[in-house]
């Protein structure tokens, strides 16, 4: 088994907008179908919630190999279980907009990155791979939950921290101590930041 040699992935979270404005995604399907064509496809995706200041509150991170698809489910939640994704996340929009906040759409684009000589951007057929889309959601779920704005995403040992549990593994002893090391320095340096402001 070759181990993981290096990994930083810089995640860089743009809003999905339409004549360069926001849209509620969440709501309407936009008429022009050019405009539809904006969210097809396989993403990784976050659900931004936005007070009435437009300071963001709470985040929830998906992934879907056809967004068009599973944009529905958001929209229309079928469940009657207030446990499942769809509704819970549904209720957050309603939520947020009668406090006079707002709902954002962002997808995730990364630049060209290599692990072990797998290249991985953010082009269709990178995402494509049920993989590498789990893997790059798992790495904005992990770094979410450190982090503010609140993560809604329901964790408890699931499919993102078997994922980086996975991914963990395969490093060097060495290495992932360098890596956990990393991520507490980063996770106390914000805790300093917030306490000095």
């Amino acid at each position: 088994m070759n181990p993981v040699q290096s990994f930083k992935i810089p995640l860089n979270w743009q809003p999905v907008l339409i004549g360069g404005a926001a849209f509620s995604w969440h709501r309407d399907s936009p008429k022009p179908s050019k405009d539809r064509e904006l969210i097809e496809g396989p993403h990784i995706y976050r659900w931004v919630f936005k007070n009435r200041d437009g300071e963001i509150e709470e985040v929830y991170i998906g992934q879907s190999e056809k967004f068009q698809n599973r944009i529905s489910s958001y929209r229309t939640p079928t469940k009657k279980n207030s446990k499942d994704t769809d509704v819970f996340v549904s209720k957050r929009f309603a939520s947020c907009e009668a406090q006079g906040g707002v709902v954002e759409l962002q997808f995730l684009e990364i630049d060209e990155i290599e692990i072990n000589g797998q290249l991985i951007d953010s082009s269709t057929k990178s995402l494509g791979n049920h993989e590498v889309r789990i893997l790059l959601e798992s790495i904005a779920v992990v770094t979410a939950k450190s982090e503010k704005p609140k993560l809604l995403n329901r964790l408890s040992k699931n499919v993102h921290e078997k994922g980086l549990e996975s991914l963990l593994r395969s490093l060097s002893p060495k290495q992932q101590k360098e890596i956990l090391g990393h991520f507490r320095t980063n996770k106390q340096a914000r805790e300093t930041n917030a306490t000095q402001k």
